[in-house]
């Protein structure tokens, strides 16, 4: 009562509220996936110019031709216009890499930039001046069944080794090119066969790619020739945020990653990675979509520097009239992801924040009370069993230490970047499958912990050539990137499964940096990084021989949290979970192509 009077109510109410994390609401994040969606670029499409003599599926040639016209494509050298994915990526000499050719875009380009000069300030480009797209050839009908060895070295002895290497996506190539690209990206699942851990390490590289191009084409330059001021520069991954699958990939169809910057500020800017494939009658639609945040840092203090990003500008061509308008749309959602992540940094509860670390609210700390609770109540149900006062037990709880997992590896030459530090997607790629691993064991909790787990089950599986169904990869709620790993750095990941429902499970991955020469010293962190999961167990099966047929529950309901920073991570998930979903119908919706 004298806190009351004190205080007043409204007080009292505002400190034991539930501090704003991510959105606000259900309602707010639905109304951002909308936008997001709708936000997307797109690119023209030049009907009065296609050839309609073009089979567009005779080779991969055609395929080409088609997408140069649909849009002003035009293919580029994967090593000369994205070097950060060719030196990381190992399948970069397969894969396809456009740009989009704008009229008269170098006399254009040079212009902006000399007035800019002369004005005393920062030239713009617009989002397909720097865009980049990436392509995953797939499809059968890119392919050929013969093996070409013609005699286009002596024939062409004339031509320039650029053209070749910019000719050299137009050739037709063979079945074993199209098995080796697909067992290099493909999953285990049968709903989304292509790697999600792939596209996150592509994702790291392909981001770092434009935003050292929108920087270069802004001053009319390239990546052969810098200007002078541009070569201090350099641009380093803040984070990635909010991932999400919303169609299954079709491993058969060619997956493209269009990549371009959303919005620039005055050392930061905002780049989106969409993952896109068509549909039969020539339609995109949307697979995934990744924010990523860079930032402009001297290359030799790595602090960040001010008022050197060019700004985005709007198209002037008449064509790219709709792109305006969805270009403003993303800049406007841009600038809240910015003041979303300052909010939920002042309001975080990791103890390494020093003054600006939060406990949970009084509420939250009630239901961690009432599943341990819970917990004590199984036990004693156990107890009784085992005297035989009872004849019905429930299945325990999983707990948060049954479900941690960690994994060491030490940073060799070959995994660096053209920085000299470790390249972002190994550890954007080590993190999920780690979290994949930790997910499906989780998924198989019950059956694996319980006495009574189903009968035979290897005997099963090695009959009918199926594996118990594993966890599906549904997103990434964030990545944070909190310093630098070096070349020879001993890095530990730890992936704890933190929160669950009945078709969701996330799991936190920290990646920490060790000294070898002093085991007892304390780590350095260097990520964090949120993965989503889901499960289509229980889902109806007409199958007799489906796996997920003899694992109807689905993951554990509720996972039970020991230690008090495990405690902090269990509440943080289920903050995210309650506002950004996925709900357990919404899952069953997503899923239900399988």
């Amino acid at each position: 009562g004298l806190l009351f009077q004190r205080l007043g109510s409204s007080s009292i109410r505002k400190a034991f509220k539930t501090p704003s994390r991510c959105f606000q609401s259900r309602a707010e994040y639905l109304n951002w996936t909308k936008r997001m969606i709708s936000s997307r670029l797109t690119l023209p499409i030049l009907v009065d110019a296609i050839d309609e003599d073009t089979n567009p599926t005779t080779n991969i040639s055609s395929n080409h031709h088609k997408r140069e016209i649909r849009g002003r494509l035009v293919p580029v050298s994967v090593k000369a216009a994205a070097p950060f994915l060719y030196s990381v990526s190992p399948i970069s000499d397969r894969l396809l890499l456009y740009e989009y050719e704008r009229k008269n875009a170098g006399d254009e380009m040079q212009q902006r930039y000399n007035e800019s000069i002369s004005n005393n300030s920062r030239s713009g480009c617009s989002p397909c001046d720097s865009m980049l797209e990436c392509v995953y050839p797939l499809s059968e009908s890119r392919y050929d069944d013969r093996v070409e060895h013609d005699n286009e070295e002596d024939t062409d002895h004339h031509t320039s080794n650029q053209d070749k290497k910019n000719n050299s996506s137009n050739k037709t190539m063979n079945k074993d090119d199209l098995d080796i690209l697909r067992a290099s990206v493909s999953d285990l699942g049968s709903w989304s066969s292509f790697r999600l851990a792939k596209f996150y390490s592509d994702v790291d590289a392909l981001t770092a790619d434009v935003a050292y191009r929108h920087a270069r084409t802004c001053m009319g330059t390239d990546a052969d020739s810098p200007k002078e001021d541009e070569q201090a520069l350099a641009f380093v991954t803040a984070g990635h945020y909010y991932s999400r699958k919303m169609k299954r990939t079709d491993i058969t169809k060619d997956l493209i990653l269009r990549c371009y910057p959303t919005n620039t500020g005055s050392s930061s800017m905002e780049i989106r990675t969409d993952a896109i494939q068509i549909n039969e009658i020539g339609e995109e639609y949307l697979i995934n979509v990744c924010f990523t945040s860079m930032v402009a840092v001297d290359q030799t203090s790595l602090r960040p520097i001010k008022n050197v990003i060019p700004p985005l500008v709007l198209s002037d061509e008449e064509e790219l009239e709709e792109q305006n308008h969805r270009q403003m749309m993303r800049s406007e959602m841009a600038k809240e992801h910015a003041t979303i992540r300052k909010a939920r940094f002042a309001t975080t509860m990791q103890l390494r924040h020093g003054s600006s670390s939060a406990p949970p609210t009084q509420q939250e700390m009630g239901d961690i009370h009432s599943l341990h609770q819970q917990v004590i109540s199984e036990q004693q149900n156990q107890k009784n069993l085992g005297k035989g006062v009872s004849s019905f037990v429930t299945p325990c709880l999983p707990h948060v230490h049954q479900h941690t997992y960690r994994s060491s590896v030490i940073v060799y030459p070959e995994r660096r970047n053209v920085h000299g530090k470790l390249f972002g997607g190994f550890v954007m790629e080590q993190s999920h499958s780690l979290a994949q691993y930790a997910a499906n064991f989780y998924l198989n909790h019950y059956h694996s912990s319980s006495k009574n787990s189903l009968p035979n089950n290897a005997a099963y599986h090695e009959k009918h050539h199926t594996r118990a169904p594993g966890a599906i990869p549904l997103g990434m709620d964030e990545a944070i990137f909190l310093q630098p790993i070096s070349i020879g750095d001993h890095v530990t990941f730890t992936a704890r499964v933190v929160h669950s429902t009945s078709k969701t499970c996330r799991v936190l991955v920290i990646v920490e940096v060790r000294d070898p020469s002093d085991r007892h010293a304390l780590p350095m962190r260097s990520n964090r990084v949120s993965y989503l999961f889901g499960t289509d167990t229980g889902i109806d099966t007409d199958s007799e021989h489906d796996p997920k047929s003899m694992y109807p529950s689905g993951f554990p309901q509720r996972i039970v949290p020991n230690k008090y920073n495990e405690i902090l991570m269990h509440v943080d998930a289920k903050r995210r979970s309650n506002v950004e979903g996925p709900m357990d119908t919404e899952v069953e919706i997503i899923l239900s192509d399988v």
